[in-house]
C-alpha cells in the first residue's frame, strides 16, 4: 500500500505544468560524480556515499562508513574552450546508524570571457565563476524509509556584479525486500532549488532502481530517473537510465543514457565508466572515471562533447 501512494505522488507532481525557467545559477543543474555521469546522469534511487549529496541526501542515512569523502573533477564545453571546468567536493558524517550530515561544494568555472567592440578591441576581460555550498541532514523515520533537508548558499561573479542568494531541497528515500535482504527494489523523489523568484532552476525528479547481491560477492545496480522543471510542459521530461555492474565490490563497469528533448535542453548522450575500490583494514578508497558519446543534432557543438571526468573516494571507520 505504501508502494502505491508512493506512485500515485509521483505521478501527481509529474503532471504539472507551465514554462520553462532560465536559471541564474547554472552549477545547480550539474551533478560532477563519475559514478552518476557513467549510469546516465542517474542517482535520485541510485545514488551511494557521498555522490548522495548530488542527487539525493536522504539515501545518506543508510551509509555504512561513519566518515566518506569526494573530490571530482570534470573538463567543460571542452568544443570551444580548454579553461573550462566544473569542480566538485563532498563530506559525508554519520551522526548516528540512522542519520547523517553532509556538506557539498560544486564550483563551476566558465573561463576566461573578454568584451570586444566592433572592432574587435577588448574592452573587458574577467574570469566568470559559479558556485554553491549545501549543507543536508538525513534521517531514517523507519527501518527502510528516510527523508532528507539540504539548504543551499549560492554564488555568482560575472566581471560586471556579484550575485548571491539560497535555495533549498527535500528528498525521499526508500526500499522494499524482493525475497531477501540481497534483492532490493529502490525508491526515490526530490524536490530541489525551491527559493526566491530569482529563475532557479526548481526541480522534481523520481527514480526507481534495483539491487543484487550475488553469492560470489558481485553486484548489480539498475536504475531510471524521471526529471523536469517544476514550471515544464511534458516536453521538458528528461530520462535517464543506467546500470552498474561490481566484480567482488572491486572492479565496476558501468554504462548509461540520457535522454531529453532538444527544445528542452538536448542532453542526449551515452555513457561509459569504469571504477576500482580498494580496501585497508576497516577504510576503503576508490577511483571513478567516466566518458560520454553525445548523439543530439547539434553534436558539433555539444557541451558533452567529449565529456570526460575523474572522481577520488575515501572512506573510513566501517559500520559493517
Amino acid at each position: 500500500m505504501r508502494t502505491f501512494f508512493y506512485l500515485l505522488f509521483c505521478c501527481l507532481v509529474l503532471s504539472a505544468g507551465g514554462q520553462v525557467p532560465v536559471t541564474s545559477f547554472p552549477s545547480l543543474s550539474l551533478h560532477p560524480n563519475s559514478r552518476a555521469m557513467a549510469m546516465g546522469d542517474l542517482g535520485i534511487a541510485s545514488s551511494v556515499s557521498t555522490q548522495s549529496l548530488l542527487y539525493n541526501p536522504a539515501s545518506s542515512a543508510f551509509g555504512s562508513y561513519q566518515h566518506q569523502l569526494s573530490v571530482s573533477y570534470l573538463p567543460w564545453l571542452t568544443a570551444i574552450s580548454k579553461d573550462t571546468r566544473i569542480l566538485n567536493a563532498a563530506y559525508l558524517y554519520a551522526v548516528t546508524e540512522q542519520s547523517a550530515m553532509g556538506v557539498n561544494l560544486t564550483y563551476l568555472d566558465m573561463g576566461q570571457i573578454d568584451l570586444r567592440d566592433n572592432t574587435g578591441a577588448t574592452l573587458a576581460s574577467y574570469r566568470a565563476r559559479d558556485y554553491h555550498l549545501g549543507i543536508s541532514y538525513a534521517l531514517q523515520f523507519a527501518s527502510q524509509h528516510s527523508l532528507s533537508i539540504t539548504i543551499k548558499f549560492l554564488g555568482q561573479h560575472n566581471g560586471i556584479e556579484k550575485r548571491f542568494s539560497f535555495s533549498g531541497d527535500i528528498g525521499y528515500y526508500g526500499y522494499g525486500k524482493l525475497g531477501s535482504e540481497n534483492r532490493r527494489i529502490l525508491f526515490g523523489a526530490t524536490l530541489t532549488n525551491i527559493g526566491p523568484k530569482i529563475n532557479l532552476p526548481v526541480t522534481v525528479a523520481v527514480g526507481i532502481g534495483y539491487l543484487q547481491i550475488y553469492e560470489s560477492g558481485d553486484q548489480l545496480t539498475a536504475g531510471v530517473d524521471l526529471s523536469r522543471l517544476i514550471k515544464d510542459d511534458w516536453k521538458g521530461m528528461r530520462i535517464s537510465a543506467g546500470m552498474e555492474y561490481g566484480f567482488a565490490e572491486t572492479f565496476f563497469l558501468r554504462g548509461g543514457l540520457s535522454l531529453e528533448s532538444a527544445a528542452k535542453g538536448d542532453r542526449k548522450y551515452f555513457s561509459f565508466g569504469a571504477g576500482y575500490k580498494g580496501f585497508v583494514s576497516d577504510q576503503s578508497w576508490g577511483v571513478d572515471l567516466f566518458y560520454l558519446v553525445p548523439f543530439a543534432k547539434g553534436v558539433g557543438i555539444s557541451p558533452f562533447q567529449n565529456a570526460y571526468g575523474l572522481s577520488l573516494l575515501i572512506n573510513i571507520g566501517s559500520y559493517q
